[in-house]
């Protein structure tokens, strides 16, 4: 048996978040109403992130593209309260001062129309370009000066706008590229709020052991560099990992990008572990906040940054479609935790999804990080201490056995919840809803037994629900199912049940939906249909 402590830090930092960079905000307008409603935005809203990165803030952006994207926010990040760290992508080449700072004007006048009109009030971050690129990919490692006169020109517009926005350095992706936040911090300290890295771990494979010490003193070390400048602090704007270092491969016209553990089911499970490892090691090293790569596949074929053509919709949506083309041919990118399967109509979630849907749900953002000791370095963990009192301590068991644990801090104020993910045996569920619950009872030692390489959650960060509440006025017609909204402040999204049984129970097995939406289209033929609406701490 091993014995965990957990207790507060005296000088705990602050976590800001964890989430994803999401595609599919700029693939808004070609979502349908059931994809989006049943799937990308219910199991948003589910796991409820605490930070989002996507591409946008674009200088030609139309107003009909800003409209939709402040439409989507209302939807997701408003709806979540999740804070969002906007770049362009793949940055523009100008060849003067004058067209710098017309550009960088272009890009303040579009966002202060979304901040100030449009309500959009979640943009916190702003970075010129992904990874350091400039119509190529890294081309201004070469080049930091340039990157540095585009913040300018940035910094000065937004000030004149009353933008509240932050600007972030260096966005740079790989270990060895990191050494940019060097140059930022003696170049560009008093114009970035922040500082921002990315990585792919390709040194690492997902059974690597060895790989959570590793990434902490990665982590370590740029955060070190970062607080002593003026007490910043460091983002992973995107992290991931990767079988091999050619995930990008090109054959006969086609472009793919994927990540190549998906391709075998076990691998795919155990993603999960390696996320949360590298979740944790930043977390428990002082990283403020990161987003995994990515949220939602490209549908296929689409495009990601790997054509610059120009075409009638790409000047229909601007900047935006010149990196998101649906003209673009043979271009497939399958990154997502949710699927994009057209043609089978699966849009469900990969296996690591019900992992990092547990991180994302219960490690909040503006929380306190935890002191925790751990005897077995076969045990990872992390813990924080939400505002109301609510904790949520996670532990990866990286032992090929049981391992049995006691826990002990004088945090736990009720009961515990505990949520366990197994790669061997994923909790799948047809409509992507969360894994179910287990409850111990609230004592200053609790004692629980771990499964093998497994990740395990404690949290007293959740609601009681006394009672279900049910949709009103449940209408069968024409194919539809309609209801009335559910009047409840913590609710999250519907579960739809039916039957030809007036007295059936809402079980999984007649559970025919899951949707944030008050419709439905079915060809469900059962005569009776019951509508229970879920909250926010997962109670039906």
């Amino acid at each position: 048996m091993y014995k965990i402590k957990v207790s507060k830090d005296k000088f705990a930092h602050t976590f800001g978040g964890a989430g994803f960079h999401n595609n599919d905000a700029t693939m808004y307008h070609i979502i349908e109403k059931e994809h989006f409603e049943q799937y990308i935005c219910k199991c948003y809203r589910e796991v409820s992130p605490g930070f989002m990165r996507t591409f946008a803030g674009f200088s030609d952006w139309t107003k009909e593209a800003m409209d939709e994207f402040a439409e989507y926010y209302e939807k997701m990040q408003k709806w979540t309260d999740t804070p969002m760290y906007l770049t362009p992508g793949m940055g523009k080449k100008h060849f003067s001062d004058e067209e710098i700072l017309q550009y960088c004007a272009d890009v303040a006048e579009r966002l202060a129309y979304l901040y100030h009109e449009k309500n959009v009030k979640h943009i916190r971050y702003y970075c010129f370009s992904n990874e350091l690129s400039c119509v190529m990919w890294g081309e201004l490692l070469q080049n930091l000066p340039l990157f540095k006169k585009y913040h300018e020109g940035f910094y000065a517009e937004f000030q004149k706008r009353n933008l509240p926005i932050g600007l972030l350095a260096t966005d740079a992706s790989e270990y060895h590229h990191w050494s940019t936040v060097d140059w930022a911090i003696e170049n560009m300290a008093s114009i970035s709020e922040d500082f921002c890295v990315h990585i792919y771990e390709r040194e690492h494979d997902i059974y690597n052991t060895e790989f959570y010490d590793f990434f902490a003193e990665k982590c370590k070390e740029i955060v070190d560099k970062s607080i002593r400048c003026f007490g910043k602090r460091v983002i992973l704007g995107e992290i991931g990992i990767q079988k091999n270092a050619g995930q990008i491969t090109f054959n006969k016209g086609i472009v793919v990008d994927t990540n190549r553990y998906f391709e075998d089911k076990r691998e795919e499970a155990y993603c999960g572990l390696m996320l949360t490892e590298m979740a944790f090691s930043a977390i428990n090293s002082g990283v403020f906040a990161l987003a995994y790569w990515s949220y939602v596949d490209h549908p296929d074929p689409y495009s990601c940054a790997y054509s610059s053509g120009e075409d009638e919709y790409a000047k229909k949506w601007g900047e935006a479609e010149r990196f998101f083309s649906t003209t673009a041919d043979s271009k497939y990118n399958k990154w997502g935790f949710l699927k994009w399967d057209d043609e089978n109509k699966d849009y469900g979630p990969r296996a690591h999804y019900w992992c990092i849907a547990l991180l994302t749900k219960f490690f909040k953002r503006n929380s306190k990080v935890l002191d925790i000791e751990i005897p077995d370095n076969m045990i990872r963990a992390c813990g924080i201490l939400n505002r109301d009192n609510s904790v949520t301590i996670g532990i990866v068991n990286r032992n090929k056995q049981e391992t049995e644990i006691t826990l002990h801090t004088d945090l736990f104020q009720k009961d515990v919840r505990v949520y366990e993910y197994d790669p061997g045996n994923v909790p799948y569920h047809p409509f992507g809803d969360m894994q179910d619950f287990t409850t111990v009872m609230n004592k200053e030692t609790v004692t629980y037994l771990l499964k093998p390489e497994s990740v395990t959650y404690f949290t007293t960060d959740y609601i009681t629900k006394e009672q279900r509440i049910f949709a009103d006025n449940v209408i069968v017609s024409d194919g539809f199912i309609s209801w009335d909204e559910v009047e409840d402040r913590n609710h999250c999204y519907y579960r739809v049940y039916t039957s030809d049984d007036a007295d059936f129970a809402p079980v999984q097995e007649n559970q025919i939906a899951s949707t944030v939406g008050t419709t439905l289209q079915t060809n469900a033929a059962k005569k009776y249909v019951t509508v229970i609406s879920v909250d926010k701490s997962g109670n039906m």
